[in-house]
């Protein structure tokens, strides 16, 4: 298992050991739900799992290569605000700059506050009241100390779009496809398979498509179809900056 998944999972243990048992993880790779719920009683909000070093969002710009300017997707998970706007007028001035990029990109080099403007309120949106990490021990922090707390720098580059479920449609093919690999497989579960051959990260095709084994637990794997889709993202990444303030773990603490 990746090492980002295993630190969701260890917060979420940690949560659950220290503050008791109140704390439920929804995280990975679903990026449309924050990482655990605390839920007691009348209380509920979210916490966002961040390892130290991390990306923390992004957003796609489209190239307008006749008027020379970017165009905010309509497929982005998050709308166009005041800090989407600052970012495209900076890279707008430098057109040329960014309208090439490649996997490797292009730095966006204007005032950290506005990429923080833009993550908290992504996080806040999903419900998000808290954020862990870990410096030398567990560390949690109210959302709109993040700045506080994290370096924050911006890329735009190109970036392959995320994998997604198995379509229905193709679930049939999927498992031929399976059985002629000669893969020992029980099917589980949300279309998962349990095998006890070695599958993570092994790649196969059906028809266009590609789809990849990623390893969730015990032997039981998930399928993922991967995206064909190359676009050039905004890109936001972090580094721990500082360890706990005992004043916002007081804060979470009497939150609960």
């Amino acid at each position: 298992m990746e090492k980002w998944k295993l630190f969701e999972l260890d917060c979420n243990a940690y949560l659950n050991k220290k503050y008791g048992n109140f704390f439920t993880h929804f995280g990975f790779s679903n990026s449309t739900i924050s990482d655990i719920k605390y839920e007691n009683n009348k209380k509920m909000f979210y916490i966002e799992v961040k390892m130290p070093s991390a990306q923390s969002g992004q957003f796609v710009l489209f190239p307008d290569y006749q008027n020379k300017k970017f165009v905010f997707s309509p497929n982005n998970k998050t709308k166009p605000n005041k800090s989407t706007d600052f970012i495209i007028a900076y890279m707008n001035k430098y057109f040329e700059k960014y309208a090439h990029v490649d996997s490797i990109g292009q730095n966006i080099d204007i005032d950290p506050k506005i990429f923080n403007e833009w993550i908290t309120n992504a996080y806040k949106d999903k419900g998000v009241k808290f954020m862990i990490t870990k410096g030398k021990d567990y560390i949690i922090f109210p959302i709109n100390q993040y700045g506080n707390y994290f370096f924050i720098t911006a890329k735009y580059r190109i970036k392959k779009s995320g994998s997604s479920k198995v379509p229905k449609s193709k679930q049939q093919e999927v498992l031929k496809k399976l059985t002629q690999m000669n893969i020992n497989f029980e099917l589980t579960d949300d279309f998962n398979i349990k095998s006890n051959n070695r599958l993570n990260k092994l790649k196969f095709q059906v028809d266009d498509s590609e789809y990849m084994f990623s390893y969730f637990k015990e032997n039981i794997y998930h399928i993922r179809k991967l995206s064909n889709t190359r676009n050039a993202n905004v890109i936001f990444s972090i580094e721990l900056r500082k360890e706990q303030n005992p004043t916002d773990l007081e804060n979470f603490v009497n939150s609960l």
